[in-house]
Order: C-alpha cells, then sequence, then structure tokens
C-alpha cells in the first residue's frame, strides 16, 4: 500500500478537462489522486460515526478533497464535503462555502456587507413589487436564475413589455426573481483567487451576438498580466466574504468605471484560464492545498 498522500477529486467526469488536469496534477506533486463521482458515494451514520462508502469498498482517508461539483449536485457535493470535514481531510472549498456562493442573491448579499460593491439588484417574489423593482432598475433589464452557471439562466429583457413578460413566467413557475441593472460595456474580468491571492486572471468579451462573455456562451478571452491592484484585492476580498479557498471572481466596470463583482464560481473552469495565460494552475493548485493539508498549524474549514 503507498505511503503518498490520497487526494480526493469529486467530479461527476473523469474526462472533463478541469478534472484530467487535476488528477494528473495530484500524480505529479507525488501524492495519490482518488476520482469519486458523488452519485457514487453512499454516507452511512453509524450511533457517532459516519463512514463513506464508494461503490461497495469502504474509502480509506484522504489528506485533501477538490470539489469539482456542478451545480444540479450542490447538495450532494456539500454533505460529502461535511463527511471529509468531520473525517480530518482539508476541503479545498467548505461545504457552507460552496452552498453559499452557488446561491447567487445570498452571496451577493454576503459580498455588499464585506463592503465589495455589486450591481444594483433586486430580489422579490410576488407579481405586484414587479413594477416597484422596474422602476428601480430600468430596462434593458437582466434576470438571473438562483442556482445558473456558465451564463445558462441569464436572460435579458430591452422593453418593459418584455421585462413584465419575463418576470411574471419566472414568478407563476420558481415563485421568485432576481433582476439587475443592466451594464452596457461588454467585457468582464475573470480573476482566480487560491488561497487568498491572484494567481490568474483574464479578460472576456461577449460576442456580436449576445451580452454574456461567458466563453461558453461564445465569448472570447485574453490574458491579463496587468490586473490593476484594486481588481485583485476587491477579488480576494470577496473570494473571502464567501470562505472560499479557490474561486472565480467576475468583475464588470459601472457606466462611471468603479469595478462591480458580478459572482463568485466556487468551481471555475480551468480550461479557458490554462488555455488563454499558459499557466498551470491545476499544478499551482495542488501544490498550495498539499502545503494547506499538511501542516498541522492549518485546520480545514467546517
Amino acid at each position: 500500500m503507498s505511503d503518498a498522500p490520497r487526494i480526493a477529486i469529486l467530479s461527476r467526469q473523469a474526462k472533463l478537462y478541469s478534472t484530467r488536469r487535476l488528477l494528473d496534477a495530484v500524480a505529479a506533486a507525488g501524492a495519490e489522486p482518488v476520482l469519486l463521482q458523488p452519485e457514487h458515494c453512499l454516507l452511512m451514520l453509524n450511533n457517532t460515526q459516519t463512514q463513506l462508502y464508494y461503490g461497495s469498498s469502504l474509502l480509506a482517508p484522504c489528506v485533501a478533497v477538490i470539489p469539482r461539483v456542478g451545480g444540479p449536485i450542490t447538495r450532494l457535493g456539500s454533505r460529502l464535503l461535511r463527511y471529509f470535514s468531520g473525517a480530518g481531510s482539508y476541503c479545498l472549498n467548505s461545504a457552507g462555502a460552496l452552498e453559499l456562493s452557488r446561491d447567487k442573491f445570498a452571496s451577493l448579499q454576503s459580498l455588499v456587507a464585506a463592503g465589495v460593491a455589486v450591481p444594483q439588484t433586486a430580489y422579490f417574489t410576488q407579481v405586484g413589487q414587479r413594477d416597484l423593482a422596474m422602476s428601480a432598475l430600468g430596462t434593458p433589464l437582466v434576470h438571473k436564475l438562483l442556482g445558473g452557471s456558465q451564463g445558462v439562466g441569464v436572460s435579458l429583457a430591452d422593453t418593459p413589455v418584455a421585462a413584465r413578460g419575463m418576470l411574471d413566467t419566472f414568478l407563476h413557475l420558481q415563485h421568485e426573481a432576481m433582476v439587475q441593472r443592466f451594464l452596457p460595456g461588454r467585457q468582464d474580468f475573470r480573476v482566480i483567487v487560491l488561497f487568498g491571492k491572484v494567481i490568474a486572471a483574464m479578460r472576456r468579451e461577449a460576442s456580436a451576438e449576445d451580452f454574456r462573455s461567458n466563453l461558453h456562451c461564445g465569448g472570447q478571452a485574453s490574458a491579463m498580466p496587468d490586473l490593476p491592484e484594486d481588481f485583485a484585492a476587491i477579488a480576494c476580498r470577496s473570494a473571502a466574504a464567501l470562505g472560499l479557498g479557490f474561486a472565480g471572481v467576475d468583475i464588470m466596470l459601472a457606466e462611471d468605471q468603479r469595478p462591480l463583482v458580478l459572482e463568485v464560481n466556487p468551481v471555475p473552469s480551468l480550461e479557458g484560464i490554462e488555455g488563454v495565460t499558459g499557466q498551470d494552475i491545476a499544478g499551482t493548485l495542488v501544490k498550495a492545498l498539499l502545503q494547506q493539508a499538511l501542516s498541522p498549524s492549518l485546520q480545514p474549514p467546517l
């Protein structure tokens, strides 16, 4: 049996770029990579003990865990992270941080409480509040699903008529709505933060056919080695406010050129940022994680 430290990677698909890069980086760092597909895990509570079975086998201890958990299985991922934290594993991002950052409005509330500026945003649950929100935010108006990612679930209404129809539909279907003032720029900035430090950044620009700058929506990206100091400070403050050890912070300029944080991604893709910058983000992440996990003075967050 190998004496190498074991690092678990929670991911549904081993073939995904980010998962493959992390598995290789763990092995390159002299640790043993352990791929865990969350749906194949069984958690067992027995008196005062908790056990995790993968398939039919009891899982051996891991020194650390890297969550690559998509939005649809956030709750499953957070329950597994609670197990690992209780078992003494160092979690790159904790269960609480994952859940908070995946709730778009709750995460913005935490950012505002930490003094981070965000776009003007309204959350409401009744049709009677629709017109007040529209009056405050104006049109065009952006609606976001509270659990969307990669640009999915983000809609734009250009006129008051379109905005009313869109909001009525979402209120009927999901009984809540989150809307933001539209920011007219076509660029935003993805900043990668690892344990309180910026390790990479890129500038993204929306295509002519879409207002979203996400690479999954056709946006184009370029490396940003000259990230302004205030952007870096805001990104680090945002990750800290949500308790994230690793995060992708999305920043956009307001009309008066003030930087505003759009959202914070707890599971940022490595493919775009590594491809654009040429940096070994996976390797940097794993080395820093091992240092944190093997230091007796550092305890994993609950």
